[in-house]
Parts: C-alpha cells; structure tokens; sequence
C-alpha cells in the first residue's frame, strides 16, 4: 500500500514538473510572438513610410512641373527631387523582392569571375558624391596581392553586399570618415567597412543582421530605411559560404568611445571546377 501511495506521488510529481515546463515554454512562445508582432507593426510602418514619402515627392513635384512660369533652374531642380525620391522607392521594392526571393528559396547563386578593384572602385565613385554632401571623408585601403585579384563569386551579390553596407555607414555617419578596406589570404577574400559614425549599442548587436528588425525599431532613424539592408546581406553573404560580423562603439585604452561601427565579412576563394575553397 505504501510502496502504491509513493508511486502515484512519484507520477503526481513528474506531471507537475511538465505542466510546469509546458507552461514555461508557452510563456516563452507568447513572448516571441508578441515580439515578432511588436517588429513587424514597426517594419510595416516603416514600409508605409519608404513607399508614401518618394511617392508623394514624385506625384508633388510632377505637378510642380506643369507651371509655365519655372525657370529652367526650377525644372531641373524638381526633375533631381523626383528622381532621386525614385530611385528610393526602387531600392525599397527591390529590397522587398530580395527578402521575398530569399525566403521562398528562389534566390539562386550565378558565379563568375570578378576583378575586387573595379568593383569596389566604381562604388567608391558612386558614393563619393553623397559622403562629399556630408563632409565625409571615404577611402579605400588594400594590399597589392587584393588589389590585383580576381575571384569567383556572385557579382551581383558581391556589389549587393559592398553597397548595402557603404549606404548603411553613410546614414549614420554625420562627421569623420567611412573607409573600405579588403584583403586576400590562401583561402578568404576579407573585407570591412567602417565608420565614425553614431555605432550601434552592444544590446542591439546580436540582432542588428534580424529581419523586421533595425537598431532602434521604433525611433528616428528607423524611418529612414526599410531595415532589411543588413538582413539581405547576411543571407547573400552565408548563400556565398561566407560569415557577417559587427563591431561597434570601439574603444580605446582609456575606455572612450573613438569609433563608430566595423562591419566585416570573409567570402571563400572558390576553385572553377569544383566550386571548392582553392586551398582544398
């Protein structure tokens, strides 16, 4: 009878401890989705924001257009207003179909051969216009081996990830310098962008490569963008056998704060034939 009594305890103990872990997963589970709903109330709301407000500049500064009584400097003033306000709301619809593509597993992967210099040097043309607009100072810093190399990759991702990562240190960069940097090893193309800009709070770092998710979601700065940049080139980056990492509010010796953000990332060196690392 006894031996019956401390076996029905026993069961009554291990459903307790169940029902106690069960309800410790749902709490969790509850917590995450209220989270994955709180950011994507605040993506869509940012989307909203990207497509209203280049629309509006196109639909308002055409309308601008048809008066007669503009000056030429007027027109092309405009003209420049609705096309840069289109080229931002293509960046966002491009971004979108990237990220649609991604998770749908329809993005695929199209190698050829790449020369590192002139791609990186034409993004350097490209955006040194607007850190000039800013007062930043932007440079490039390579070894000679790098300089000259010529890799096997995806070169539309290749310039997708290198882009999206020169915007990113512009938006938040107000004063001081943006430098890209790229070397070459044995096996791992390397390169980093870094920045003097604002940085991003250590508690914010693990979920800065997040989907639906920016550095302060709900603030300021999160209605400048849609927030998928860095999402999208993670996933490019890890689809080309690569890794992403960040760091930020680097510090020196005496514990000051004298940079803003380093993103890095290292692709492979891939064989032709294989598709193999070249040291393999």
């Amino acid at each position: 009878m006894i031996k019956k009594q401390e076996e029905i305890e026993s069961i009554n103990e291990g459903l307790e401890s169940k029902v106690i872990e069960r309800t410790s997963e749902l709490i969790i589970a509850k917590e995450k989705a209220e989270e994955s709903d709180r950011l994507k109330t605040a993506f869509l709301a940012n989307m909203s924001h990207e497509i209203r407000t280049p629309m509006n500049g196109i639909l308002g500064f055409s309308d601008l257009l048809k008066d007669p009584q503009l000056s030429a400097e007027e027109q092309q003033g405009y003209v420049s207003i609705i096309e840069k306000s289109s080229i931002r709301m293509l960046d966002t619809v491009n971004q979108i179909i990237d990220i649609s593509k991604i998770d749908s597993g329809q993005m695929e992967v199209n190698l050829s051969w790449v020369k590192v210099y002139d791609e990186i040097q034409s993004h350097y043309e490209f955006f040194m216009p607007a850190a000039k607009m800013k007062g930043l100072k932007l440079t490039i810093e390579s070894n000679k081996k790098a300089k000259d190399c010529t890799i096997l990759t995806d070169k539309v991702k290749f310039n997708s990830i290198i882009s999206n990562l020169i915007k990113n240190a512009l938006k938040f960069t107000d004063n001081g310098s943006i430098k890209i940097s790229y070397s070459q090893d044995n096996e791992y193309f390397w390169c980093s962008i870094s920045d003097t800009g604002i940085g991003i709070n250590k508690d914010k770092l693990s979920s800065i490569f997040n989907r639906f998710e920016q550095a302060d979601p709900m603030g300021i700065d999160a209605r400048q963008g849609s927030g998928l940049g860095l999402a999208i080139t993670k996933s490019f980056i890890e689809m080309l056998n690569g890794k992403i990492w960040v760091r930020s509010k680097i510090e020196n010796n005496q514990n000051k704060v004298v940079g803003g953000s380093i993103f890095n990332f290292k692709i492979p060196l891939l064989n032709k034939q294989s598709g193999k690392l070249l040291s393999s």
